[in-house]
C-alpha cells in the first residue's frame, strides 16, 4: 500500500498504465477481474452535508470497498471522469446532461494516465467529485443522484463494464434567494438534516402523530414532496406544468394546503387527520418499503376505519414517504 497524491485514501501499489482514450475510440474491456462481485460495495455520500445553491460546489464522495477475502482488481484513471460518473434525475425523471467541460475533457484524444488497483480485504478506494462541474445543475429543485463506476474505465464503448452505486442521494438545490428568504430555507433544511434515522414504520407513526397534533414542521420532515404532491389532482397539475424554477413555489403552496391555509384541493386535508391509528404491517424490499396502517376517523359521531398503505424510499440514510393509497374497511 502507498499513498497517492491525487487520491485521499490508502491504496494498493499500482502498476502505471497509459492509454489514449476518447469516447469515440474503441477499447475492449475484459470482465475477468473487473466484473463486480457481491462482496464489493460501491456507494456514494456527501463529503460535507450542507445547504446547496445553484452555482455552488456539491462535493460527492465515491467509495469502492472490498468486503471479501479475495483481492479485487480494477483500473482507475488519474482523470476521475474516466473512472466515475453519475446519473442525475429531476423530480419528473428528466435526466440532467453533462456540462460542456465534462464533454470536452472526455472526448479529446490525449494520453490518459491510469493505475491498476489491487484492492485487498477491507481496503477502500475513493475520490471526491464536485458534480456541479460535471453537470448542468443550473435550475433549483430536487434531484436524485446515482453513482456509476467503471472498473475497466469509461471509453464510450457499449462493452464498458458499468456498475451502479448501491445507494442514491437526494439533492435539494436552492435558488440564490435574498438573505431573509435564504435564512428561512436554511432553517427548514437544517431541521430535515437533523431528523432522526427511523425505520419505515416509525417514520409513518411519527408523521401521523405529528399530524394529529398539527405539528406540521415535524410532519413535513419525512415527506418527499416532489413525489407526494403528485397524488393530489390540482397540486399535481400545477407542479407538472410549472417551470423548474417555479416548482419550489408550488411546493410551498401545497404545504399551505396541508396546513389548512388555502383551498388548493376540493377536499380539505383536515379530513385526512385520524383520531387513532395502528401500524398493521411493514414490508421492506431493498430501498423501498410499504407500511400498512389502519386509521380511525370520526365524522359527526360516525366511526369509520380506512386502510392506508404508505410507500417509502430510502434517500441518503433516511426513509421518506413518497405517497399512499387508501381503501375503506367495511
Amino acid at each position: 500500500m502507498r499513498k497517492h497524491t491525487r487520491l485521499f485514501f490508502l491504496f494498493c501499489i499500482p502498476l502505471l498504465l497509459i492509454f489514449n482514450i476518447g469516447f469515440s475510440q474503441e477499447y475492449q474491456n475484459t470482465e475477468q477481474d473487473t466484473a463486480l462481485r457481491d462482496d464489493i460495495d460501491v456507494f456514494i455520500r456527501y463529503h460535507d452535508r450542507d445547504m446547496y445553491y445553484v452555482g455552488s460546489p456539491v462535493i460527492v464522495e465515491f467509495r469502492i470497498a472490498n468486503r471479501g477475502s479475495e483481492p479485487y482488481l480494477f483500473l482507475t484513471s488519474f482523470n476521475k471522469m474516466f473512472t466515475f460518473d453519475f446519473e442525475i434525475l429531476t423530480g419528473t425523471n428528466r435526466s440532467i446532461p453533462h456540462s460542456r467541460k465534462y464533454i470536452v475533457e472526455t472526448t479529446q484524444f490525449e494520453p490518459v494516465l491510469n493505475d491498476e488497483i489491487n484492492l485487498k480485504r477491507d481496503e477502500i478506494y475513493g475520490a471526491r467529485i464536485n458534480i456541479s462541474e460535471w453537470f448542468d445543475l443550473t435550475m433549483p429543485g430536487e434531484y436524485v443522484i446515482r453513482g456509476v463506476f467503471y472498473p475497466s474505465l469509461n471509453t464510450g464503448s457499449p462493452l464498458d463494464v458499468k456498475v451502479f452505486s448501491s445507494n442514491e442521494l437526494s439533492l435539494q438545490l436552492n435558488p440564490p434567494y435574498e438573505e431573509q428568504r435564504r435564512q428561512e430555507v436554511e432553517i427548514e433544511e437544517i431541521r430535515k438534516l437533523k431528523a432522526e434515522k427511523l425505520p419505515p414504520y416509525d417514520v409513518v407513526g411519527s408523521m401521523l402523530g405529528a399530524l394529529q397534533e398539527k405539528d406540521f414542521d415535524k410532519y413535513f420532515l419525512y415527506i418527499r414532496f416532489d413525489k407526494f404532491i403528485l397524488q393530489f389532482s390540482n397540486a399535481r397539475k400545477l407542479y407538472l406544468d410549472a417551470h423548474d424554477i417555479d416548482k419550489p413555489g408550488i411546493i410551498a403552496e401545497f404545504k399551505s394546503y396541508l396546513r389548512g391555509e388555502n383551498r388548493l384541493e376540493a377536499i380539505p386535508y383536515s379530513e385526512a387527520v385520524p383520531s387513532d391509528f395502528e401500524v398493521e404491517r411493514t414490508v421492506v424490499e431493498k430501498r423501498d418499503a410499504r407500511v400498512t396502517v389502519v386509521q380511525t376517523f370520526k365524522y359527526l359521531g360516525v366511526v369509520q376505519k380506512k386502510r392506508y398503505i404508505y410507500n417509502l424510499h430510502l434517500y441518503n440514510d433516511k426513509w421518506l414517504v413518497e405517497g399512499y393509497t387508501v381503501t375503506n374497511m367495511g
